[in-house]
């Protein structure tokens, strides 16, 4: 199971695949917060005015999720950790982590999660702090690519424009290796960040 963290890549993956919270084959999960977030920050209701008809598609993690001793003991470690000041030695500045992503890395940790984000400093904190590894690490566009081999989505032409909008909106660029799995599998040339 694999938790989306960052709105912009939920923005662009519920388009190509509507269902992905609803439906456990493609094991995707979000909290509570980032759903919020798309649906009352400013921002997101002037850039994406189409994100409301997805509302009811966005379904997110129950709050048994978060009430677990195993997800109470990461909290607090993660709380306490960034608030005494650790140093994130691949960029030598301080992690600074907000509640929100102090909230899903415990939910990583605890319920043994894979992540789906562009966030280095989480997925440096985690890895540092915590042992995590690169393979429970995917990009928006691992993702897509695992959908298309697992024969959950066939890719037309829609779906790349949708990538190319995902692209014009500056969007973080995805792996390399991922770009050209995604070529390999669809016989399309890649135009996303």
């Amino acid at each position: 199971m694999d938790i989306l963290c960052d709105t912009c890549s939920v923005l662009m993956l519920i388009r190509i695949t509507p269902n992905m919270f609803i439906d456990s084959q493609f094991e995707c999960v979000t909290i509570p917060d980032v759903r919020n977030e798309l649906f009352r920050t400013q921002k997101f209701k002037t850039k994406y005015p189409w994100r409301i008809q997805f509302k009811s598609e966005i379904s997110t993690l129950g709050t048994s999720v978060f009430n677990t001793k195993e997800f109470d003991i990461y909290y607090w470690t993660i709380k306490n950790l960034i608030e005494t000041g650790k140093i994130n030695k691949k960029t030598g500045k301080y992690f600074d982590l907000s509640n929100v992503d102090q909230k899903i890395a415990a939910c990583i940790l605890s319920h043994d999660f894979g992540i789906t984000t562009g966030d280095n400093n989480l997925i440096d904190f985690i890895i540092q702090e915590f042992s995590f590894t690169r393979e429970n690490i995917v990009s928006p566009l691992g993702l897509i690519n695992k959908w298309i081999k697992q024969k959950l989505i066939n890719w037309n032409t829609n779906y790349s424009t949708i990538l190319e909008e995902w692209n014009s909106c500056g969007e973080k660029q995805q792996p390399t290796p991922e770009i050209k799995t995604f070529e390999n599998l669809t016989g399309c040339r890649y135009i996303g960040p």
